[in-house]
């Protein structure tokens, strides 16, 4: 099921189906996130892993799980805790068909609300258990470039001068531990589609927590502002030229890197005791 927020800037719709945000309408009718058929995603809620996991499973406690690519909250049923006209809150809790490939008592619990022309997000992970939870997350925001420009006037303006740091991948899907100068020009990263089709996913680490994605002709753009507890960047797009969206997606942890067994116990990646709960934030701002 789908429900609306707005206010005088924007309207917002929600989808229950994995508590993902399906349409970012500005007041002058620009959609800003991307639907259609080369990618049918809009903006996924990656949990409790982000990225694929070796083999597709992992252990804990010496018992193997199965574990699909960027978790099950994305296809998950969300429950609304709470709608009003500018503000929705949905959650996902343990069930038994969670525990049966992730056997911990968690809650997610993801909050949207509009602020004058911002959409604010939140994202609570609880860990409602008594032992260590280990998790990773991730928001897999796309968002539309429009009908006119070029896709390489477009850019992301980190706001720094020096390179930042770039993982590649190795191994398929999986990330090499050791990273590469990322080359900025003027603080900016001009999209170049071939660059982003080779590495199938550019994965920076520590990037500012404030990026801009706009063009030097498109008049529509999106500011992405978000939480230091998120030191990976990861910038996506589906290996289709017309297919005109760029995925926007701050993580808290990233694959492996292909060749060490997936033990949860070992592995590096977020904790929490049991008890404990940590808040991903998120704010788009629309540019225009």
């Amino acid at each position: 099921m789908r429900y609306v927020i707005k206010n005088k800037y924007l309207t917002v719709t929600v989808d229950t189906l994995g508590a993902e945000v399906v349409s970012i309408l500005g007041n002058d009718g620009f959609e800003y996130v991307w639907s259609g058929e080369a990618w049918r995603g809009h903006a996924p809620l990656l949990f409790p892993v982000c990225g694929s996991l070796l083999g597709d499973g992992y252990t804990v406690g010496g018992v193997e799980y199965k574990m699909p690519k960027h978790g099950f909250a994305r296809k998950s049923e969300f429950k609304v805790e709470n709608a009003s006209k500018d503000e929705i809150t949905l959650s996902l809790s343990a069930s038994e068909e969670t525990l049966a490939v992730y056997p911990f008592n968690f809650k997610l619990t993801a909050r949207y609300f509009l602020t004058l022309s911002m959409l604010n997000v939140a994202f609570t992970v609880e860990n409602l258990g008594e032992g260590v939870m280990p998790y990773m997350f991730g928001w897999h925001p796309a968002f539309n470039l429009g009908g006119g420009e070029d896709i390489s006037s477009f850019y992301i303006n980190f706001g720094v001068d020096g390179p930042l740091k770039r993982h590649s991948l190795q191994n398929g899907p999986f990330v090499n531990p050791e990273s590469v100068d990322f080359p900025l020009q003027s603080g900016r990263y001009y999209l170049n589609e071939q660059e982003i089709y080779e590495n199938d996913t550019l994965i920076i680490e520590n990037a500012p927590n404030d990026v801009t994605l706009i063009s030097d002709g498109e008049r529509h753009g999106v500011q992405l502002l978000y939480s230091t507890n998120l030191p990976y960047f990861c910038i996506w797009k589906a290996p289709v030229s017309e297919a005109r969206y760029l995925c926007l997606e701050p993580w808290s942890g990233v694959p492996a890197d292909g060749l060490t067994p997936e033990n949860f116990d070992t592995r590096a990646m977020s904790r929490l005791s049991g008890g404990e709960s940590e808040i991903y934030r998120y704010a788009v701002i629309p540019k225009k």
